[in-house]
């Protein structure tokens, strides 16, 4: 089987509900999943003021990243759901299981495509997983990255380091080696006009403000679920300084597109971006608030029309397992989203986005 759809209509305007945190988990130096608190990070300053942060500090002891999310696919989201700690998970019923990534891929594509984007799907108990694919050119690609990619990629996870600690109103440890394979995630529930969503979403920082409290000292879910709820959430981002009209309308149309998508989805206050110069030094630091950004970025696209394009994506992949609604196990399909906007669908496809060991388990 294999059919398109051409996508390029009028849509119907969609909300998307208050995202609700209904989960959470830490990944270790290994990339091993743990129920906890223990990689949170808190950002304590958003100022807009001149630094000097040199993002080459100690970049040689840093612990590389071990994986990517090509061989990791859901794992990990997999491992929450199968989490009995995390109890407020599966009490009720989601049409779409995922994580923000693939969202914001999607929502991306309607304004910007240099290629096809790929997204495996596999129906099972009545919910659709939703995992990006990476394209052999794709993986060629980020294997083949030059030193100097790589070092953009490693600045990032360096300025995480400069700008956020362990706990509230503390310090930044500098000194210690950047841990690329450390992550701190939230897992979120909320509805897309008719669909019912779960997705995870990997967090930079809690923004703490002078009544911040610290992390619970607990692994008890309720304390800390009430905890994470209670407060507000940042992203941080690094960024060529901008000093021309073509660069900042790059800035606007690519850069601010992606981090208003991440902050939309898991309710973000706003991302903080550090502006460096060629040499990796940041030499300016910058606060842009969510809802900010989409007044700034007015004249390079729409929010609307992005949320738009997810929900009609999320109705086309529905539609193509309604004649599957009775099959026993685990269906798969692969959608494309080709370049001219239209959707391609085919059931030529391996499962390997739920291992036995969550289907039968």
């Amino acid at each position: 089987m294999q059919y398109s759809q051409d996508c390029r209509t009028r849509y119907i305007c969609k909300t998307l509900s208050e995202p609700v945190i209904t989960g959470y988990m830490s990944v270790d130096v290994d990339r091993q999943y743990h129920s906890d608190l223990s990689q949170l990070k808190f950002l304590n300053s958003v100022n807009n003021v001149s630094t000097y942060l040199d993002l080459n500090h100690n970049i040689n002891a840093a612990v590389k990243r071990s994986t990517d999310e090509n061989e990791e696919k859901i794992d990990l989201l997999l491992k929450f759901l199968k989490d009995k700690n995390q109890f407020l998970y599966p009490k009720f019923q989601t049409d779409f299981i995922t994580y923000r990534r693939t969202l914001i891929s999607v929502m991306r594509a309607v304004f910007e495509m240099s290629e096809p984007i790929v997204i495996r799907a596999c129906m099972f108990k009545g919910s659709i997983y939703l995992c990006s694919v990476m394209s052999t050119q794709e993986i060629t690609k980020k294997k083949s990255r030059n030193e100097m990619e790589m070092k953009f990629c490693a600045w990032g996870y360096k300025f995480e380091q400069y700008s956020t600690s362990d706990q509230p109103n503390k310090d930044p440890d500098i000194q210690n080696p950047v841990i690329e394979n450390e992550e701190f995630s939230l897992y979120y529930y909320a509805k897309l006009g008719n669909f019912k969503l779960l997705y995870g979403a990997q967090i930079d920082a809690l923004l703490t403000t002078d009544t911040t409290l610290e992390k619970p000292k607990t692994n008890d879910f309720e304390t800390n679920l009430n905890y994470l709820r209670n407060n507000c959430f940042a992203e941080l981002k690094t960024n060529r300084e901008v000093q021309t009209f073509r660069q900042e309308k790059n800035f606007k149309k690519y850069k601010l597109l992606h981090c208003w998508c991440q902050c939309y989805l898991a309710k973000l206050e706003g991302v903080y971006v550090g502006f460096r110069n060629d040499e990796g030094i940041v030499e300016r630091l910058q606060w842009f608030y969510t809802q900010d950004i989409v007044h700034y970025c007015k004249d390079e696209w729409s929010p609307q029309i992005a949320i738009d394009f997810l929900d009609h994506f999320l109705g086309f992949v529905k539609h193509s397992f309604e004649s599957y609604e009775k099959h026993p196990g685990p269906v798969t399909l692969e959608f494309q989203i080709n370049t001219n906007k239209t959707f391609t669908v085919t059931d030529k496809c391996n499962n390997d986005i739920l291992p036995t060991w969550y289907t039968e388990g």
